[in-house]
């Protein structure tokens, strides 16, 4: 007799999903049992459920398909939590699979071995839905929502929460659905030609695209857009990449003081493809964007939330970019805005001349970018070289840098390299995280070395949490607690049969990645640095 987990199992096979993230417990061995027979689907043990999620996260970015982790009840599940708000915030497509206590002892209180009381409120407001099933014949039909959920419109992490013992009993047969029919083309919002009309006409437009953008696999609709426009395009961390940023008309971060200061006051239109504008993407930073804002989206949820709208247009953001390209690539702008965007491309590119100079960190990056190919990915944790990098580090396609900002924790970049060299093994891969972050998830050097999963991995170690110091001293003068006490990182490393390199400069960490990337072996390479600022405000 077929167990509940084998309808979930088929829902995944029918997807398409070959590799998930997770560990086996108590209370998850009946799908653990299915997945044992299902030999398409690889799966992944990892040391911990936060890391295994940052994993899946970073596997859907780097796929741009669908993460799966499989946690169990109660203790399990919590631990998901931090790396499932961050998918969140990133729009990522993650489907966590977690387990509850039996169906009649839910809500009762007995406890029951792992229960938690009210489980499922952890997830409402970090998942773009949570689906819990109650009767074992709905396993199936329930995986195939959820999946399908996760990667409509604006994708998003889903959470399947089954009983244990509709997970692990007798259920009938699942037979498999014949794939619907080509869908209904989207439906273009009715004031598109409204919009055209006002890039038309504006003196200078701007494009901002944002992590949808990066999602969304309309990088090429973008750069035409910019090109006919001759519009300066300026992206969040996520969007960086959407158009290559030695494009004549790439000018990187939103936040970036040439940009909030000198580009987006010279622009009298805008143009938001795929980004929320929430508050830590572009206001926190000062930016001010024009008054004849088009905002392209998803859904009207974050729309006039922190930029009022003068014309907002919801729906299909590919559909979308692709008309406004049709309807403008055929008539390029040529005019003033050529010289105009030609002067900030120079200031710019001195800028970037002058910093590379002066700066240790514009070292450091240029160091690791001579290295990686275009189509590499630098996953960068929230640490203070990572911060450098989310401003100077130059991103040539979408999702060349990777990094934790729809919530801003530490320890993502590790695990979620690793789910980025999982999902594209033959693509040069590279994790840059600080001593303070790689504590967070370095067990998870186990998962590597089981999984023969290989790519150099950067600890930044200052001892200490650098920007956290920074910021007490910029505002009481004084760091306090700060300061971090830390293995032996070589030592560590060995620890795990990882081989680990100490360098002390940009030009020892040039060479050692050159070489720990062309092995294609797990490598840690502590890189000791002291940072004294982020490029907040000052760059």
């Amino acid at each position: 007799m077929p167990r509940g987990a084998d309808g979930i199992v088929l829902a995944l096979k029918e997807a398409g999903v070959s590799t998930i993230f997770g560990i086996p417990s108590i209370h998850n061995i009946g799908l653990y049992e299915s997945l044992r027979h299902e030999s398409s689907i690889r799966h992944i043990g990892c040391r911990h459920e936060a890391g295994a999620t940052h994993m899946a996260d970073g596997y859907a970015r780097a796929s741009r398909g669908l993460g799966v982790i499989v946690s169990s009840t109660g203790p399990g599940a919590g631990f998901t939590v931090s790396a499932l708000q961050e998918a969140w915030g990133s729009c990522s497509p993650v489907l966590m699979i977690t387990t509850n206590i039996d169906a009649a002892k839910i809500g009762k209180g007995l406890g029951v071995l792992h229960e938690l009381e009210e489980q499922t409120s952890l997830f409402q407001t970090i998942t773009k839905e949570v689906i819990i099933p109650r009767t074992g014949e709905g396993l199936y039909a329930a995986a195939k929502r959820a999946i399908a959920l996760a990667q409509a419109g604006r994708p998003g992490p889903v959470c399947l929460e089954v009983p244990t013992d509709l997970m692990a009993g007798d259920a009938p047969a699942e037979t498999p659905t014949p794939p619907n029919g080509a869908p209904a083309p989207p439906r273009l919002p009715p004031r598109l030609d409204e919009a055209v009309a006002m890039l038309r006409t504006a003196k200078q437009p701007l494009i901002l695209a944002g992590t949808d953008a990066a999602r969304a696999n309309i990088a090429g609709d973008i750069q035409a857009l910019a090109e006919a426009l001759c519009a300066p395009v300026i992206t969040n961390t996520p969007g960086k990449g959407v158009v290559p940023e030695d494009h004549a008309l790439a000018f990187g971060n939103a936040a970036r003081k040439l940009v909030v200061k000198d580009i987006v006051p010279g622009c009298d239109a805008a143009v938001v493809i795929g980004s929320r504008l929430r508050e830590v993407d572009a206001k926190r930073r000062g930016l001010a964007l024009p008054e004849q804002l088009i905002h392209v989206d998803w859904d009207e949820r974050w729309i006039s939330k922190n930029y009022l709208a003068a014309l907002p247009l919801v729906g299909d953001i590919g559909a979308i970019a692709r008309a406004l390209r049709t309807q403008l690539e055929g008539e390029p702008y040529t005019g003033p805005r050529q010289e105009r965007t030609a002067a900030w491309r120079r200031q710019a590119d001195a800028e970037i001349e002058r910093l590379g100079r002066e700066r240790l960190e514009i070292q450091s990056l240029q160091a690791i970018r001579t290295v990686l190919p275009r189509d590499s990915a630098l996953v960068v944790d929230n640490t203070q070289l990572g911060y450098w990098a989310e401003y100077f580090y130059p991103s040539y396609q979408a999702n060349g840098i990777i990094g934790a900002k729809g919530s801003g924790l530490l320890g993502f970049s590790f695990p979620a390299a690793i789910g980025v060299k999982i999902a594209r093994p033959d693509t040069p891969v590279v994790g840059l995280i600080g001593d303070g972050g790689f504590l967070y998830t370095a067990q998870e050097l186990a998962t590597c070395v089981r999984h023969n999963v290989g790519f150099p991995l950067i600890v930044a170690n200052d001892d200490a949490f650098g920007v956290i110091g920074y910021l007490q001293r910029t505002a009481y003068q004084e760091a306090y607690q700060a300061q971090l006490t830390n293995p032996d990182f070589l030592a560590f490393a060995a620890a795990f049969g990882v081989p680990a390199t100490r360098v002390q400069s940009p030009p020892e960490l040039q060479s050692v990645l050159d070489r720990t990337l062309a092995s294609g072996e797990m490598h840690l390479i502590e890189y000791q640095l002291t940072i004294q600022e982020p490029p907040f405000g000052k760059y």
